[in-house]
């Protein structure tokens, strides 16, 4: 679930992925991490501070389109890139704080989010921004008939009072996250929502970088002139350029290449290229994400369906050395990235150590013996589980090397995009496990692929199961913000301790800059628009 290259389950799915993952990436991307708003039209720029005339940020997938509202705007990666040209009513902080964004004031109970806005905030089109264009904009993205990539954990309904600046958010069933699920929702100005095909090259929003250029493959901002109410009052200052290139970079090597070269001044870099800039001493945002995790596939005719098979399967892993390939750490968590609500969950206590020994021992306790090939069978059934994944990874060769050793015939199927696709929005295709991560830093961000119906009524595409999940998960919705973080956690160690989800290792997403040159990440924005100057 999971992201611009940054893994999603399955990983990074293409552009015409299904958009129910696309939506899960968001969710809190919930999810995920995350800015914005200015004054004057056309986004004419600040003449004072600008150093250099341009900065240019590469981006390591394609980007389709730059609506921030379409399915398909480059595998997840709008949900941190929308934030360039479009702000959230709230924002999360590094530490998980809620801070401002185009409110200024906000209350929340279990069934009514109440925002009071900024005064005089505008869009790039020079417009005053109105309570009820945010209320249309929310309502637009949370009909499920508009196919937008953030997923609403409840039904709601927005409304915009323009003479107390206020926009009021309510649902019939208690949800207690929802001031955290909007602050990762960048909202449109009602001139975008109108013209959705003019937003694939063109931005319409309140953010700091207005776009009016684009070919597909680069698109060009300018900087919003006046602009104070990015997250925390966060503004454009010091150092701005004339103009923001994002440009379509999708190889690490030539990535890391040009920003020692100058020729982009910012990029993300993962793989064996961050050892040669982290040797130049080049500035480095770094932010933890999900780079390992497993989800097994719980229907009845899968080897995986049996709680005790799938134990076995995480202990003969030894997530420390997973770790180690990845230059990550093990996980510690049923999730992972800065911020993260809701901490607590614990591998450790929940799912058993590593130990090959052991796991051999409770599949032979599970039924499964090893027959003369070395392969477990029962019931005249080998145990083979196959594993999907859509990008080349030497982890998943270990881990295959790992249950071999167990007896277990592990077999590795990398998908095509139409295979991704049907898995998420079918519930189709011929396998036990997913390999890949989830960049969802809120707990209910996880829900839909925990629990509810299987596709294509919902996003349960593994067929879980667990009922102390969803009541623990029921009550947690149920209370506001933090103060159900305690069931949250124990609904969370209810998904561990039945191996429904098992992460292995998390990683890190590495944000360069030139020398000359800033860029800083949260687990939401990457990068955090208002950090993209020059020295």
């Amino acid at each position: 679930m999971t992201n611009p290259n940054i893994d999603l389950a399955l990983r990074k799915p293409q552009g015409d992925a299904t958009r129910r993952l696309k939506q899960a990436s968001v969710v809190g991307l919930a999810a995920t991490v995350l800015v914005l708003a200015g004054c004057s039209a056309g986004g004419s720029g600040p003449t004072e501070s600008v150093k250099h005339e341009q900065y240019t940020f590469g981006v390591p997938v394609d980007l389709p389109s730059f609506d921030p509202y379409a399915s398909n705007a480059g595998s997840g990666e709008m949900s941190f890139l929308s934030f360039l040209a479009y702000d959230s009513l709230v924002t999360q902080n590094r530490d998980g704080k809620i801070v401002s964004g185009l409110a200024e004031k906000w209350s929340t109970d279990p069934h009514t989010t109440t925002f009071v806005l900024r005064p005089n905030i505008t869009c790039s089109d020079g417009s005053a921004l109105t309570p009820a264009q945010v209320a249309d904009a929310l309502n637009f993205v949370g009909d499920p008939k508009n196919l937008t990539p953030y997923y609403m954990p409840v039904p709601y309904k927005a409304s915009g009072e323009d003479s107390t600046r206020t926009v009021t958010v309510t649902t019939e069933q208690p949800f207690g996250l929802m001031l955290d699920t909007l602050s990762t929702v960048p909202i449109v100005c009602s001139p975008g929502l109108k013209d959705r095909e003019a937003l694939a090259t063109k931005s319409i929003g309140t953010g700091p970088w207005v776009l009016n250029a684009s070919d597909q493959t680069t698109y060009t901002f300018a900087p919003r002139e006046g602009y104070d109410w990015g997250p925390d009052g966060a503004k454009l200052e010091g150092g701005i350029p004339e103009k923001l290139v994002l440009k379509e970079v999708t190889n690490f090597t030539t990535a890391a290449s040009q920003i020692l070269s100058g020729d982009l001044n910012g990029a993300r870099i993962n793989g064996p290229d961050v050892s040669r800039l982290t040797a130049a001493k080049l500035p480095l945002s770094t932010v933890p994400y999900q780079k390992a995790a497993l989800m097994f596939n719980h229907r009845p005719d899968r080897v995986t369906s049996d709680p005790a098979v799938r134990r076995a399967l995480y202990q003969a892993i030894d997530a420390s050395s997973v770790a180690q390939v990845i230059d990550g750490q093990k996980a510690k968590g049923l999730r992972a990235g800065e911020p993260l609500s809701c901490p607590g969950a614990s591998v450790e206590s929940e799912l058993p150590g590593f130990d090959a020994e052991g796991a051999g021992k409770a599949l032979d306790a599970a039924g499964w013996s090893k027959g003369s090939d070395g392969i477990r069978q029962k019931d005249g059934q080998k145990l083979t589980v196959t594993v999907y994944f859509q990008s080349d990874d030497n982890v998943l060769e270990l881990v295959q090397k790992y249950w071999s050793e167990i007896g277990v015939d592990a077999q590795l199927h990398r998908t095509t995009s139409q295979e991704a696709q049907d898995i998420y929005s079918k519930g189709t295709g011929d396998w036990d496990a997913s390999y890949g991560g989830f960049v969802l830093p809120l707990p209910a961000s996880m829900q839909p692929y925990l629990s509810g119906d299987l596709p294509p009524a919902g996003f349960n595409y593994a067929a879980v199961t667990n009922q102390d999940y969803d009541r623990l998960a029921a009550d947690a919705g149920a209370q506001v913000g933090e103060a159900g973080c305690e069931t949250w956690v124990k609904a969370e160690n209810a998904v561990l301790k039945q191996a429904d989800f098992t992460p292995i290792a998390d990683g890190k997403i590495n944000v360069f800059a030139s020398k000359d040159a800033n860029a800083e990440a949260t687990s939401l924005r990457i990068p955090v628009p208002t950090s993209l100057t020059f020295k």
